[in-house]
């Protein structure tokens, strides 16, 4: 028997996420898992009118592609792939890999070459009404140390919930991002400060990324001055790079290093110029998700702490950096303070008007 929460989340992609209508041509791409969700997914858009395609790509034959393929075929964009996602009107795709570690030992010259190669791919699936979800899966489960069902009952948490009431919570923050111009960042190893000035913050609901929780902006290109220590973990095509911590001078990343994975950080940021530049600072405010899993589409929305993508900033920001890396690095800020204008906004990983209001509820009882 089905979940009844894959049933709905199934429903919630189709009709809420990416609004499927009739006679729309949908992609559903996965990876190793999660055949259950996508048949909820197809027979959902199927009853609206829809007509759906599957495509998977397992890690191993990705890995398998990244060993053997000539340099010049990985840097290469498949045109067949960039024709389906090119004629589609709705792309969803599924993260579901079998093993989380398939890439490790992949020489990174080859991910960067295969970067660039699907570069054109994923630039054109940002056009299209996408959604990006998560299949809870024993790999998941393990990265994230926890039992299968312990972590399903995680990723439902995270995702159905009541989305009418977080989205009150981040207005208030996009708000206050709308008319300020200087972010400072303090805490441990860090005291950075850049410009979000004239920049559109947007609301994360889920839309594109299921879950959801944070609200985004795009640094000014230039404005990034001072240091920041990320304390979590940052993963990358199968790669985990900890103690990341970066220097900046004029928005750009002059001094680099880490406490693990350091070539592999040193390599992704010289992918282009673009790299070596903040293209997005998040604040996350999920409540559900209150812990680090090794999962970007659940971290970065973690209450309490905030990221910083290096690559590529989102058009939909006002941002202009561009680039083919986009990779967000989180820090916990439940030891740290975020200003705007001078102010505090936020610390020791709770806003003021929560502190405020939860001091005056104090007060009543």
């Amino acid at each position: 028997m089905t979940d009844p929460r894959i049933i709905e989340h199934a429903k919630f992609i189709v009709n809420k996420s990416t609004r499927v209508k009739k006679n729309d041509n949908v992609v559903v791409h996965l990876d190793d898992d999660g055949m259950d969700l996508e048949v909820e997914i197809y027979k959902e858009a199927a009853g609206i009118g829809a007509h759906s395609i599957i495509i998977a790509l397992p890690s191993e034959a990705l890995r398998g592609e990244l060993a053997n393929a000539p340099t010049d075929a990985l840097a290469s964009t498949p045109k067949h792939i960039l024709s389906l996602i090119s004629s589609c009107d709705v792309y969803i795709g599924i993260r579901s890999d079998s093993n989380l570690r398939s890439l490790a030992s992949t020489d990174p010259r080859n991910l960067a070459l295969y970067s660039k190669g699907q570069h054109p791919i994923n630039e054109t699936r940002l056009t299209k009404r996408w959604c990006l979800t998560q299949y809870p899966n024993e790999a998941y489960a393990q990265e994230a140390g926890m039992s299968l069902t312990e972590y399903q009952d995680f990723v439902y948490r995270a995702i159905l919930l009541d989305v009418d009431e977080q989205h009150k919570r981040m207005e208030k923050l996009a708000t206050l991002m709308k008319t300020a111009d200087k972010v400072r960042l303090i805490g441990d190893r860090t005291n950075l400060e850049f410009s979000i000035k004239g920049r559109t913050p947007v609301i994360s609901d889920p839309v594109h990324n299921v879950p959801s929780g944070e609200v985004f902006t795009a640094p000014l290109d230039t404005s990034a001055n001072g240091e920041i220590y990320f304390d979590l973990p940052a993963i990358r095509l199968g790669r985990e790079v900890r103690g990341v911590h970066l220097n900046f001078k004029d928005g750009k990343a002059v001094d680099v290093s880490a406490e693990q994975n350091e070539d592999f950080l040193r390599e992704q940021l010289n992918i282009d110029d673009g790299a070596k530049r903040s293209g997005e600072f998040g604040v996350g405010m999920n409540l559900n998700i209150d812990r680090f899993t090794k999962n970007i589409l659940f971290d970065e929305k973690i209450g309490g702490t905030i990221h910083l993508a290096m690559g590529r900033a989102y058009k939909e920001n006002g941002g202009t950096n561009e680039s083919i890396l986009h990779w967000d690095f989180i820090k916990n800020m439940h030891q740290g303070r975020i200003m705007m204008d001078g102010k505090t906004i936020q610390e020791n990983g709770r806003f003021l008007w929560e502190s405020q209001a939860s001091s005056r509820q104090s007060k009543r009882e």
